[in-house]
């Protein structure tokens, strides 16, 4: 493929990736492998990529973290850093990664952030964008994989996934797709003599109906529906055989993610016009132990729920190697919803409880003028207001709303490209960012306001060459950040979450990628990352010893695979691929009793294909080494401060499969 036709489209302007002046990567998916095998799909995005980064709670329960910007290691009431879209539409707001299965997707993009000018608010680590395969006009085309996996020390999973495109005439075609993902357990609980507790079951399905009545106008419609459970956390305890802990009661995680929506493309006054509009209704509730805090068997019920009803209608022209603009209109409606109860498993009281309301209107466009032949530059401007209500619920004390508090933002974007020869970039990029405040409970009766937070980042780096064509290419960029006020979700004496502003801070990075294809048919990749964070100008409460990273990075990290294509005859070919990574010491939380280490580990992952376009069979090997390691230090709020709690690497696990298109 010719790196001219390699696009951004997270860019909203379908910018060429050797054109972008900023921080990109394109993950193609198609040759992945369909369900992936695993309940846990973000985690195939976040092996191939080491900026990106999360919590270990579990599948569909962790944050994402890009360019080492996140707020804390526990779930709360703050807007996420990273804004996700399933396409044109948003999937998240103030609730974890959903962790979409990734069958029969065609891409996924990651802008670093801020991305506040073109995306609004909670895109302050920057974008992820999950890009479906669409419904194909006048095409029949099905699809399907399976496989069995089996982790040792653990239990035996499996995995199955179908897709159907169905023609409807020459204008309508349809597009579904079906799921379901079983993901072995390998932790035991060794007081209730439990093993695996730790299973996590997945299923879902995908609906899309594209219909083009002429004249280059397309109207897509679709939903999405995923069910997540895990039937206990996938912690274990220091001082006990490996991978087993000691709990009174199970801890499981269910969450339900809906999404309907509709997508227009219609050509307008030589432009291309694209509007949106997108609603998400998602549902958690997490139980956690909390016999340390009662003396006898005690459960902490969390239920969370999330609505968001987004919109944007934008225009793009212009000619993409010259000058090109982008208007265009946004907003957004976010209910999040938190109800808690706390004390014997036979019957739990409820605690207060809190519902956060924001709104948010914005105008926003961005324009590139060719300065010189090879020399461009990009400004861009978003004028946002946005209000956000708080309302404390529950049984012990009246309901109460907070007064709204409205805010009228500008988020300015500048960057420079300056193209020194063919196939090269060198960008300096500086753009803006910020999240809402709003309301967070702080004891059994009580609540707190926590303020709005803000980021800027210049960055500047080079990028050379295009992976999948050229035999050498590679990027190396450095950028700034600095954040006000920075929100985080919290713990208090007691285990209970609150969030607050913590402070002010900053982080410096360095990453660097490069590609190199001695022969066609190998490819040798190589990534490294390098951060450098510190918290300062700390809030009333703060500590001292808050001079490192933030929570959940490491200030250093890698990836090196290799990759090998071969034709084995006419009509069959090899495709295999190993990779390790490497992943460095980061700590839970940013003072005691929290500052608890994780990470240092290197993880390696192995995977075979022989087959043809048609059908194929596949062996990949997970944890290749078996490594034992901690990635992450929390499993249960009410007893983190011990310092026993971690997260163990799962155990090296294979999986068969087999995958066919029709």
């Amino acid at each position: 493929m010719p790196g001219g036709d390699i696009v951004v489209a997270a860019s909203k302007e379908s910018v060429l990736l050797s054109d972008y002046p900023g921080s990109a990567v394109r993950l193609s998916l198609n040759g992945l492998g369909g369900a992936n095998g695993d309940a846990d799909s973000s985690a195939a995005l976040i092996g191939r990529t080491p900026s990106l980064s999360s919590t270990n709670l579990g599948p569909g329960r962790n944050k994402l973290f890009v360019r080492g910007i996140a707020d804390s290691s526990f779930n709360g009431p703050t807007p996420a850093t990273v804004a996700q879209y399933f396409g044109e539409v948003r999937l998240n707001y103030a609730a974890p990664d959903p962790n979409l299965n990734l069958y029969d997707m065609n891409s996924v993009e990651v802008l670093e952030g801020p991305q506040g000018t073109l995306y609004g608010s909670a895109s302050i680590g920057g974008i992820i964008r999950l890009i479906p395969n669409g419904p194909k006009l006048g095409e029949f085309e099905g699809a399907a994989e399976g496989g069995i996996q089996r982790s040792a020390r653990g239990d035996t999973g499996g995995d199955a996934a179908a897709m159907a495109n169905l023609p409807i005439g020459s204008d309508v075609a349809v597009r579904a797709v079906g799921y379901g993902v079983i993901n072995p357990g390998y932790i035991d609980d060794i007081q209730r003599n439990r093993t695996d507790v730790n299973r996590t079951v997945s299923y879902g399905a995908r609906l899309a109906v594209r219909y083009d009545p002429g004249a280059a106008i397309s109207l897509e419609a679709g939903g999405v529906f995923q069910n997540l459970e895990s039937k206990d956390g996938q912690y274990a305890e220091l001082g006990l055989p490996p991978y087993t802990r000691r709990s009174a009661i199970s801890q499981p995680f269910d969450n339900d993610f809906r999404l309907g929506y509709v997508t227009v493309r219609a050509p307008l006054w030589g432009a291309q016009l694209t509007s949106s509009t997108g609603f998400v209704r998602q549902e958690l509730e997490t139980q956690f132990d909390a016999t340390s805090r009662f003396g006898v068997p005690a459960i902490f019920i969390e239920d969370l729920g999330l609505s968001l009803l987004s919109h944007e209608t934008r225009l793009a022209g212009g000619d993409p190697h010259r000058l090109h603009w982008l208007l265009g209109l946004s907003g957004l409606v976010s209910t999040t919803t938190v109800r808690r109860q706390l004390g014997p498993v036979s019957a739990p009281i409820p605690l207060t409880g809190v519902r956060n309301m924001e709104r948010e209107a914005a105008l926003f466009g961005e324009i590139t003028v060719p300065l010189l032949s090879r020399v461009s530059l990009t400004l861009g401007a978003r004028g946002n207001y946005d209000e956000a209500k708080g309302r404390v619920l529950g049984v012990r004390v009246p309901e109460k709303s907070e007064p709204k508090r409205r805010n009228w933002r500008f988020l300015p974007k500048a960057a420079l490209g300056w193209k020194p020869a063919p196939g090269w970039l060198v960008f300096a990029h500086y753009q803006e960012g910020f999240r809402p405040g709003g309301l967070s409970i702080t004891g059994p009766t009580s609540a707190q306001k926590f303020k709005s937070d803000s980021v800027w980042t210049l960055e500047a780096g080079v990028r050379a060459g295009d992976a999948d064509t050229d035999n050498l290419s590679g990027s190396v960029t450095y950028s700034r950040t600095r954040w006000k006020r920075i929100q985080a979700d919290l713990i208090d004496a007691t285990g209970l979450p609150f969030t607050s502003n913590i402070g002010n801070g900053r982080v410096d990075g360095i990453e660097a990628a490069t590609t190199w294809r001695p022969i066609r048919a190998l490819a040798i990749d190589a990534a490294l990352f390098l951060n450098w964070a510190q918290l300062d100008q700390l809030s009333a409460g703060g500590s001292a010893e808050l001079e490192r990273n933030f929570p959940n990075i490491a200030e250093t990290g890698g990836r090196a695979a290799v990759r090998y294509d071969r034709k084995l005859g006419s009509d069959l070919g090899l495709s295999a691929q190993a990779s390790v990574r490497y992943v460095g010491r980061s700590f839970l939380g940013v003072s005691d009793p929290l500052n608890l280490p994780q990470g240092r580990y290197a993880l390696g992952a192995a995977e075979a294909r022989i087959g043809n376009d048609a059908r194929g069979v596949r062996i990949s090997v997970d944890n290749l080494f078996d490594t034992r390691a901690n990635r992450f230090s929390y499993g249960n709020p009410f007893t983190v401060d011990q310092g026993l709690q971690i997260t163990p690497l799962r155990p090296r696990t294979i999986r068969i499969g087999f995958d066919a298109h029709f």
